[in-house]
């Protein structure tokens, strides 16, 4: 088996690491990197799933289930801390209460490998993980040999991050919250030198009020691009209009879905002949063949291209790189067969996604029915913050279930999507409808490896 560190930095000063929350995708992927950087590196956390739990297996890092405070009598050099961990719990208690060094990932990764990289950041709202993975590999099809650290596990890759020699460096930016003790968003810490922007809608109820903070907040980002780097976006997205209205100091590009926006270097329209979609630039036709379906991939992979254009990847080798490309875990992943019955995983949990997942199955399997799936697991979604949207988006399936989680205060009024607490009663469904359902659409931000499993008895 070929080695994931083949290009392995060394370090003068080599420490004895520990991280909290090591199970989530990004602090997985600073494990990664700090064991490349030839750091001693162990974790814990409360629960650990696939796909993270084998690529820190695969990857050597060990780690421990649950938070003992114990722990900390390991004598570490340093503890970086994930945004997981609250004041109150134990071992956050008693870190406070010794001398022992810690830090946050996104600070951690800044000072440590970044601000030695040209960063290449994706950030939205949706579509950041696919769009990252696309423009890494890109950059890695034109020998680029990126470094990345991408918050899910593309297929094309054996691990969510990796540390090169390149002078690029390719990050999922996200705007939810350093940590405990750093309440910024964590791409504040990334400064890149590209920042792309998919998209921005209200989400992160938790820690955002409003669509406006959520804007503010993007500013802040915007603030520190530099003169001469890039901001690459979707011009048809009003929030982001909102927000360049704030200020902007670098040079942007962006793309339009719309054939009457003359604002736009860059039009993505559908392709008559086939069906797929063109890129278009000053009336040159670029046709984008990929294995990711639906209208929102296609706009991941322009902003993808796009961005790769801006250091000199030649149009030729992005779209022969995007050709094979074959998408993310847990991305409209195709992830079982059940006699007749197609099951997709997918990471969609804000109503959009949820409502891009479904079109883009109707629309591919015109004479399929579906069932989705919804289950209720993120802090938005719990909070009520979708609660008017999300039955206009899973009535256009064919069969909606809503799993509904103990911690949801709100109901959800509508006639065709049936509400369970338990995987037992879906089960009981599907036997039920079995012959009236072609695909089953699984959607939520927390592992479904359970719910799989009970699905496929």
């Amino acid at each position: 088996m070929r080695d994931l560190y083949d290009d392995i930095y060394t370090s003068a000063s080599l420490m004895k690491i520990h991280i909290l929350g090591i199970g989530g995708t990004f602090m997985a992927g600073i494990a990664i990197i700090a064991k490349q950087l030839g750091h001693q590196v162990t974790g814990s956390d409360k629960n650990l799933y696939d796909p993270m739990k084998t690529v820190l297996q695969d990857s050597k890092i060990a780690y421990i289930e649950g938070y003992n405070p114990k722990i900390l009598d390991k004598k570490f050099d340093l503890i970086i801390v994930g945004n997981v961990m609250s004041r109150g719990t134990p071992i956050i208690e008693r870190l406070l209460e010794s001398n022992i060094k810690y830090i946050s990932g996104p600070q951690w990764l800044y000072e440590n490998v970044l601000r030695d990289k040209y960063v290449i950041a994706v950030s939205g709202t949706h579509g950041k993980t696919t769009t990252s993975s696309i423009v890494a590999w890109i950059l890695k099809s034109a020998k680029l040999n990126p470094s990345y650290l991408i918050g899910g596990q593309p297929i094309n890759f054996n691990a969510p991050a990796k540390l090169t020699k390149s002078k690029y460096f390719v990050i999922e930016a996200d705007e939810y919250d350093t940590s405990f003790f750093d309440k910024r968003s964590k791409y504040i810490h990334y400064r890149p030198d590209i920042l792309i922007i998919n998209n921005i809608e209200f989400d992160h109820a938790d820690i955002f009020d409003d669509i406006d903070s959520i804007i503010k907040n993007f500013h802040h980002l915007i603030r520190i691009i530099p003169k001469n780097g890039n901001i690459i976006y979707n011009y048809d997205d009003k929030n982001i209009k909102k927000l360049l209205k704030k200020g902007i100091w670098s040079k942007e590009v962006s793309f339009t879905n719309k054939s009457n926006n003359k604002s736009s270097k860059w039009l993505l329209t559908k392709n008559k002949d086939k069906d797929n979609y063109l890129l278009m630039n000053n009336r040159k036709k670029s046709i984008i063949e990929t294995n990711l379906i639906g209208l929102h991939n296609y706009k991941n992979i322009s902003l993808a291209i796009i961005a790769a254009l801006q250091i000199k990847v030649p149009l030729k080798k992005c779209l022969e790189a995007i050709k094979s490309f074959k998408g993310v875990k847990r991305r409209m992943e195709l992830v079982d067969r059940k006699d007749h019955i197609i099951i997709y995983d997918d990471f969609a949990h804000h109503p959009t996604e949820i409502e891009g997942s479904i079109k883009s199955l109707k629309n591919n399997f015109k004479d399929k029915k579906i069932l989705s799936i919804c289950e209720i697991k993120s802090n938005s979604m719990i909070s009520g913050a979708h609660q008017k949207d999300l039955p206009k988006v899973l009535e256009q399936s064919h069969h909606s279930i809503l799993i509904r989680s103990d911690l949801s205060k709100w109901t959800l009024k509508s006639k065709k999507i049936i509400i369970y607490n338990n995987y037992e009663k879906i089960l009981q469904y599907i036997n039920k409808n079995y012959n009236d359902i072609d695909i089953i659409l699984i959607m939520s931000n927390k592992s479904t490896e359970k719910l799989r499993r009970h699905i496929g008895k």
